[in-house]
């Protein structure tokens, strides 16, 4: 069947093609349901441009664990590569990915690289799709990805992949179904009633071609009798193979087929010259997956576990031989081989693991919990600790501690205190990570109770660090360094760098909080981080930047904490450590916030929320950011987000999340004039803080306090530096230092009332004009420029420059071009008017600018 209504679709490709030939690769996401032509419409592109360029093409298997990295293994083999044999026994991927990367950057010819069913994608396959498309525009290549967008459902993976990748880097173009005009047309050929065929496939092409092909005599009721019909007008050789064949989602080898039943060459040789077949890679399959499905479908029980069971009998051990680790348990699930399942099942789990692929991992492990069917206790502990520890890797949090709870239950009253104590020590991290500080502490000290009297040992001295570690984070700063320090020496003891590495962590954090031991804390700090690096224990090395950048936030030192923070995302993107990047991307939020980056700040706030896989409790910290920045500028949605932030905040009970909660709220209260927060609830922060002794943490709080509440706390002389202007113009704090400076003279806050203005906090300049009115000031300066009021948004000028090239459909590096200035300068007028327009998408923010008469 010829393409009908494709040709925009083709255009599209075909220029973008174009563009990455002569410029930057470029990402294109196409989507759309089964059948809707997705696979037709990128061969037809590929047919077109094959000569201009080398074509790549990986595919992702629909089984019940998808093969790990399985469309990098196809482009590999493509390239006539071995790079996947010289890594594919290293744990650490990024060696893979990069590797990968410099082989198509060798490629002579410019790229188009086509994966396709990437909703079937695991999760190594995923984060080499992060990789290489935060990387594309280093290669002159198109990087195609098709999905099925009706299966991406709220928290699939691949939402999250795409949410994370950079707006300017890739182009959806989703396919639509044929028109009913186009259907018509086309039924009116073969003699039937299009409206009949329109109503029956919904425009589907797929359907559409299946129901007019003459399969059977008239118009079948749905597709699926239409492919029913085809099969029982088959002779019984062709139904037997198409029976074996419709329980291979992967299609089968022909030697294989040939082996089985040499007898089948006929039927295969029919079915391939009438297209239900295809041949490929070797491989014998149905050229429509929809048509596999629907004969599998109507196989009964006992014949689908039959014909599995003789898949494995046969093939076994040329399964095992290739490794193809994830298609014996896919047919052992199907044929009831409960031992084969769960033996293979923590192969494929362990090897999962190993190249980064948790997802996968965790759904291999509970796959062998699921058909284990014995009751030994190493068995299970090793299921129930594998599966727990590969759910908090990808914050399934509490399915961890439900099954680490098992673990822990398998060891009561056992002789192996080792290995309760290391249960009671994850228990206590997953508790924290979950916000519950209780289980956290209890679990921490059990640990430590069962091996005290037991020789010094890793268990050991982890269970030290893990305490240290929790009473770091609830500013409980003598038994943090005091239980570091026992952990510190039993590291160097056994000459163990990683509980090293650990320990100085939590001590080097506690000691650079305070003013007498700052120096070295730094010291403890860095060493953590070096050891971290030099041995590749990368997420310990996550931790130092993360707690570096925390505490030069904390201390003010922002040039220090953005050069931290910055060295520590790229580290992470390098590693491909999502979670951490996320973390970390908290912090930097918070910097461009009191550097008076609100648009930034906003930005990454925002998406750190609606992040469906960022852990509850790192999102408090993001929401006190979106929430502050909302009442600054008189947005009337704050209240409900600054209740939710609190009560999340203080469900955790840390500080370090509670206080800038607080002290949000208390700012509200300033702006309003309402009061939100009960005098328990402060007087519990005051007398937290006084017993934690952390100085930098009280500054916030104890400065908001006394604006709103009129309140002293017993340090209330550490607020002081808040009203030091200069010194925030030094720091280059803005909004604070307007603040500071509108404690001054009449021309002191004339300057103040500007800067605020300037940063778009017009719920606070609206205060502050009314002060000035109330104590007598009439020349209160309007501090905007006239084309700047002339718009809604109150855009800048450059902004509305920029904006007038998005609607050409600029991208970046042109807009870039077109008004020397760089890319970056771009990317960040870009953010603030996203900020301002109080949209998502470039698209909606040149719509909006339309109907505010911005631009026309």
């Amino acid at each position: 069947m010829e393409l009908i209504e494709r040709d925009g679709f083709l255009h599209t490709l075909h220029t973008r093609f174009d563009h990455t030939r002569k410029s930057d690769g470029h990402c294109l996401l196409l989507s759309g349901e089964a059948g809707i032509g997705k696979t037709s419409l990128v061969r037809a592109f590929c047919n077109g441009v094959k000569n201009d360029c080398k074509i790549l093409q990986g595919t992702c298997d629909a089984l019940f664990t998808p093969r790990p990295l399985a469309p990098l293994y196809d482009i590999a083999w493509q390239m006539q590569s071995d790079v996947m044999e010289r890594v594919k026994d290293k744990k650490d991927r990024t060696e893979l990915f990069v590797n990968l990367l410099q082989e198509l950057s060798t490629q002579k010819e410019s790229i188009v690289l086509i994966f396709e069913d990437v909703h079937w994608a695991d999760e190594g396959t995923l984060d080499f799709i992060k990789f290489l498309a935060r990387r594309i525009n280093q290669l002159h290549c198109l990087f195609l990805l098709t999905y099925r967008d009706n299966e991406i459902i709220s928290g699939h993976p691949l939402r999250n992949v795409f949410g994370q990748l950079p707006r300017d880097i890739f182009t959806r173009l989703q396919i639509t179904a044929l028109s009913k005009n186009a259907v018509e047309t086309l039924a009116a050929e073969k003699g039937y009633s299009g409206e009949s065929v329109y109503s029956i496939s919904g425009g589907n092409p797929f359907y559409v071609t299946e129901i007019l092909a003459s399969y059977s005599a008239g118009v079948p009721d749905n597709v699926k009798d239409s492919i029913l019909s085809v099969f029982n007008r088959q002779n019984a050789k062709t139904k037997e193979v198409w029976k074996f064949l419709s329980v291979q989602p992967t299609g089968f080898e022909t030697d294989y087929l040939l082996r089985m039943d040499p007898s089948c060459v006929e039927a295969v040789e029919l079915s391939l010259e009438s297209g239900i077949l295809l041949h490929e890679n070797e491989r014998i399959s149905f050229k429509h997956e929809l048509y596999r499905r629907t004969i599998e479908a109507s196989l009964s029980p006992l014949l689908r576990v039959s014909l599995n069971k003789r898949i494995l009998d046969l093939f076994l051990k040329d399964f095992e031989q290739k490794q193809e680790i994830e298609r014996i348990i896919h047919h052992a699930k199907n044929a009831n081989q409960y031992e084969l399942v769960t033996h293979y099942a923590v192969i494929a789990a362990k090897r999962a693991s190993c190249i980064g692929a948790h997802i996968e991992s965790a759904k291999l492990y509970f796959s062998a919990i699921e058909y284990y069917q014995g009751n030994d206790k190493g068995t299970l502990h090793e299921l129930y600790e594998g599966y727990a520890y590969e759910c908090y890797l990808i914050n399934k949090h509490k399915d961890a501690i439900i099954y680490m709870n098992r673990s822990l239950k398998l060891w009561e009253g056992d002789d192996n205190k080792e290995r309760a104590a290391d249960c009671m020590r994850s228990l206590s991290r997953l508790g924290w990570v979950d916000g519950n500080r209780k289980q956290a502490e209890s679990f921490a000290r059990q640990a430590i109770e069962l091996l005290e009297d037991q020789p010094d040992s890793k268990a050991k001295a982890m269970a030290y660090s893990n305490l240290s570690q929790l009473t770091m984070i609830y500013c409980q700063y003598p038994e943090a360094v005091y239980w570091g320090e026992k952990a510190m020496l039993i590291a160097k003891k056994l000459g163990d760098e990683e509980i090293l590495s650990h320990a100085l962590n939590n001590v080097g954090t506690v000691k650079m909080r305070m003013a007498p031991t700052r120096k070295e804390g730094l010291h403890l700090l860095q060493q953590s981080l070096d050891i971290a690096l030099k041995n590749a224990f990368h997420e310990h090395a996550a931790r130092a930047y993360s707690n570096l950048g925390c505490n030069g936030i904390l201390l003010k030192d922002y040039v220090f904490a953005k050069d931290i923070l910055c060295t520590g995302l790229r580290y992470c993107e390098e590693k491909d450590m999502d979670s951490w990047m996320n973390h970390l991307s908290g912090y930097m939020a918070r910097l461009k916030l009191e550097t008076g980056q609100w648009a930034e700040a906003y930005h990454i706030a925002d998406n750190l929320i609606n992040n469906t896989n960022q852990g509850t409790i790192f999102k408090v910290g993001a929401m006190a950011i979106v929430a502050t920045i909302k009442m600054r500028r008189g947005d009337t949605d704050v209240l409900q987000l600054l209740t939710e932030a609190k009560a999340k905040a203080f469900g955790t009970m840390e500080l370090q999340r509670i206080i800038p909660v607080l002290a949000a709220l208390l700012e509200y209260e300033w702006i309003t004039g309402k009061v939100l927060t009960d005098y328990i609830t402060v007087d519990f922060a005051i007398t937290t803080l006084e017993q934690a002794g952390d100085a930098d943490m009280d500054n916030e709080f104890t400065y908001w306090l006394l604006k709103a509440r009129k309140k002293y706390a017993p340090f209330h002389a550490l607020h002081n530096s808040y009203n030091d202007a200069s010194r925030w113009e030094a720091l280059g704090c803005p909004y604070e230092q307007a603040l500071a400076l509108f404690e001054g003279s009449e021309e002191d806050k004339k300057k103040a009332i500007g800067i605020v203005q300037e940063l778009g906090a017009t719920a606070v300049y609206e205060k502050l004009k009314m002060e000035m009115r109330a104590s007598g000031i009439k020349s209160i300066p309007r501090g905007m420029r006239e084309t700047t009021k002339s718009n809604a948004a109150r855009l800048t000028e450059r902004e509305v420059d920029v904006l007038k090239l998005l609607k050409e459909g600029m991208q970046n590096k042109e807009i870039a071009d077109r008004l020397f200035i760089s890319a970056k300068t771009v990317d960040h007028h870009i953010t603030s008017i996203l900020f301002k327009l109080d949209v998502n998408s470039r698209v909606k923010a040149v719509n909006e600018a339309i109907h505010l008469e911005i631009i026309k």
